[in-house]
């Protein structure tokens, strides 16, 4: 697949796929974030930094860089409800107490972090748009509490999908093939996948500080935080960009397909 899909082309999918696009955003609010507060990299535009309007400049654009990216969230609390609903449907499948306390973390991952996008998404005209004398819930302080209160179900719902992962690693852990063509093959998609639940066990843990030094339950400053949120964008933005670079060989080999008959 990799040498059917020019980077460049995959670039485009990227930029134009609304995951894509939102990750993007997010690491550009990450580094305006270090900018602010990384004194290592501070220190490195020094010159910049001696213009009293930048300071201001890059806290107004941070804050912008925020906004542009809740329309891309505005109905993504949908999506995680009819998946925590799918998967509490099937809650009589669970397989043992193992695939049971599985299934139930990713059930509390998908609720928790849907309540998450649901109260930011009421929240949209207030914060979002800002338009002053346009106030759903009547004054600045509701709104902001309603954002803290989201970001306390975001924490619960990364806790859940971090602890989900660790059951999900230690199920697989220690199997091993009995050799053969087949049997390795299997193995080596069984470590790719393995490969991919670590990459985002590891994003989550690193999110944990965005919504827990919000609402005061993880104390960092906001130079590790803009680290870790930098770091983590990057590990999913990684499964978007994979994402992308599967449907644009599918396409391409479609219109193959179709060139041939």
């Amino acid at each position: 697949m990799s040498e059917a899909v020019s980077m460049f082309h995959q670039f485009i999918k990227f930029g134009t796929d609304a995951y894509g696009l939102e990750r993007l955003l997010r690491a550009l609010q990450a580094l305006t974030t270090l900018l602010l507060f990384s004194p290592p990299i501070r220190l490195l535009f020094t010159p910049l930094f001696l213009s009293p309007t930048l300071t201001p400049a890059l806290t107004l654009l941070r804050k912008r860089l925020s906004t542009l990216r809740q329309p891309f969230r505005l109905f993504r609390f949908l999506d995680s409800f009819s998946a925590a609903w799918s998967i509490f449907s099937s809650s009589g499948d669970g397989g043992g107490s193992s695939g049971g306390a599985e299934q139930w973390m990713d059930f509390g991952s998908k609720a928790f972090t849907g309540v998450y996008m649901l109260l930011e998404s009421l929240v949209f005209v207030d914060v979002a748009l800002d338009v002053p004398g346009l106030a759903v819930w009547g004054s600045q302080e509701r709104g902001a509490q309603l954002v803290v209160d989201g970001q306390r179900f975001w924490f619960l719902g990364l806790v859940c999908a971090v602890v989900r992962a660790g059951l999900r690693l230690r199920r697989g852990w220690g199997r091993k093939g009995k050799g053969g063509g087949e049997e390795e093959k299997r193995m080596k998609k069984a470590g790719e996948e393995r490969w991919k639940v670590v990459r985002r066990m590891v994003a989550d843990v690193l999110d944990l500080a965005i919504p827990g030094s919000v609402v005061g339950w993880v104390r960092l400053s906001p130079e590790m935080v803009g680290w870790c949120m930098l770091v983590s964008t990057i590990l999913t933005g990684l499964e978007v960009w994979e994402r992308c670079g599967r449907e644009v060989a599918a396409a391409k080999e479609a219109a193959a397909r179709a060139g041939r008959k």
